[in-house]
């Protein structure tokens, strides 16, 4: 189970949403864990601190997720962060965005995306055409795509927190996991949990909402005409995790 900590600032009507997109992710994704302790508190599932604050306003910064702290074991989260700017907030609520931004970078913090480096997960990093290489994953996408390859193709533009980070926005049009909130519906697909599969995750694939590739006329519709565009969630910080119990890491030759 998904454990959320508020700070003060967070409204009941905001928690509401933040609740919401943690019960739809424990649906399809088992983030339990043997009992741990961290900072005095005893977790069984990844605790999420979540806090909403005044940092630069309107279309600046608009905030930061991702996992903070691994588990030694498996190298799956044990603790993350979602942070988000007030005024920023305040303008995806009134675009009716904001349910599908928490539920997107909820995601970033069970390790979409921000974990595939770390578990090798990426093939072709750097080129235009990075792949993720799953197992689990390319069975998704030939289902989807028979003629699309062996791996499932990525982001290949933006900056740090967006370029192989998800899926390729260009193949997958308004699914929830690519980098730019197309379309109306932003499906949560079998692709996407199988994704956390590859991760070490148990997962259910019934959770799964419908999804089909769209075709050039769709992605036009959802106004995809291009790789790079202005999007609200490139412009979100990503964390550097460490792993929980790891020695620190010893300072180079002569310091």
């Amino acid at each position: 189970m998904i454990e959320l900590s508020f700070d003060g600032n967070v409204t009941d009507q905001r928690r509401t949403v933040f609740e919401r997109s943690a019960q739809r992710w424990d649906q399809v994704i088992n983030t339990g864990f043997d009992p741990i302790e961290i900072d005095g508190d005893i977790l069984s599932g990844v605790r999420i601190d979540v806090s909403i604050q005044p940092i630069d306003g309107a279309n600046g910064v608009l905030g930061q997720a991702g996992p903070t702290l691994l588990r030694q074991v498996d190298g799956l989260p044990l603790v993350g962060i979602m942070q988000f700017d007030q005024a920023d907030v305040a303008s995806l609520e009134a675009g009716g965005r904001f349910e599908d931004v928490i539920l997107h970078e909820m995601a970033h913090v069970l390790g979409f995306g921000t974990l595939w480096d770390r578990k090798n997960l990426i093939q072709g990093t750097g080129t235009m055409d990075p792949r993720f290489v799953g197992a689990s994953a390319a069975r998704e996408f030939a289902a989807l795509d028979p003629q699309g390859g062996n791996a499932v193709p990525i982001s290949n533009t933006g900056g740090a927190g967006t370029r192989e980070s998800h899926w390729r926005e260009l193949v997958f049009g308004d699914e929830l996991l690519t980098g730019f909130l197309s379309g109306d519906q932003r499906p949560l697909s079998r692709l996407s949990i199988a994704s956390f599969e590859d991760l070490g995750y148990e997962v259910d694939y019934d959770g799964a909402d419908p999804f089909v590739l769209p075709d050039f006329r769709r992605l036009a519709m959802m106004g995809i005409t291009e790789a790079v565009r202005i999007c609200d969630l490139c412009r979100m910080g990503r964390t550097e995790p460490v792993v929980h119990g790891a020695p620190p890491a010893e300072p180079p030759d002569g310091l």
